[in-house]
């Protein structure tokens, strides 16, 4: 088995970076890290994993990264499943594992909605009497960033993250060109860890309130009214909601005419 690199951002929590590098010492596949200091010159989250991605994704030397917040920890065969997930699931280009925080209670079961805060669905167990059927895969419409996996023929296809968004929304809006590559992007039970939504919540302080606004914004231009695309299109304020339909309605009509 080839060796997984694990890209962590790092910001000054050498408590939990320690925890986070033992749980991933426990793991039954072999990892390699790549660990950010943002301690003094802060690129956040989104220019952080790129780096880790122009590393290891463009040499033809692994198979699969893995993303991971430093207050991240993976139980012992969490890689291990994750991996298993993928080579199983050909179209998977994302697969996450399920999160509890320290006192046992769920933090992440797949994602809800996107906008205008990443939501998350809660409430599943991970005890040992869940039923099989349960602990099965399945699709998530958006991947959690403090702990997935990508595949590299997904990175290489899609390219990196879009550095527009420089701490939250990116790990969605990934998700969502993955998907509209044809990429699925899956949910694996039996692969656990420990972490907690402090890091991802609204409101810290002035400056990231202000950073996380601006990812939000830009992530709703992106995606849920093609406003990016009229600030760089040539014709682009021309294009409202009826002449965008009108257009649309004379391609379908050509469409039927010629079938």
């Amino acid at each position: 088995m080839k060796k997984i690199p694990v890209i962590i951002p790092f910001f000054k929590d050498h408590d939990a970076l320690d925890k986070a590098k033992q749980s991933l010492a426990n793991q039954k596949i072999a990892t390699e890290l790549f660990i950010r200091d943002n301690s003094y010159d802060n690129i956040l989250y989104t220019k952080a994993i790129n780096e880790g991605l122009r590393k290891f994704c463009f040499n033809n030397s692994y198979d699969f990264i893995l993303v991971m917040n430093q207050d991240a920890y993976p139980s012992a065969n969490c890689l291990d499943v994750l991996v298993k997930t993928m080579e199983m699931n050909p179209k998977c280009g994302i697969v996450t594992p399920v999160a509890f925080d320290e006192q046992g209670k769920n933090t992440w079961y797949g994602g809800l909605e996107a906008f205008p805060w990443g939501r998350h669905r809660f409430g599943e167990s991970s005890r040992p009497d869940t039923p099989d059927s349960l602990l099965e895969p399945f699709h998530t419409p958006w991947a959690n960033g403090a702990c997935m996996l990508l595949r590299v023929d997904m990175v290489k296809e899609i390219g990196l993250l879009d550095e527009n968004m420089q701490f939250i929304c990116s790990d969605a809006d990934y998700s969502f060109t993955a998907r509209s590559r044809g990429w699925e992007i899956l949910v694996s039970p039996r692969a656990i860890i420990e972490h907690d939504l402090g890091s991802s919540s609204p409101l810290k302080n002035d400056w990231l309130t202000q950073v996380k606004l601006e990812d939000q914004i830009y992530f709703g231009e992106k995606w849920l009214s093609g406003d990016v695309y009229k600030k760089l299109s040539f014709e682009g304020s021309l294009l409202t909601s009826s002449v965008i339909a009108n257009e649309l309605e004379k391609s379908r009509s050509y469409l039927k005419e010629i079938s």
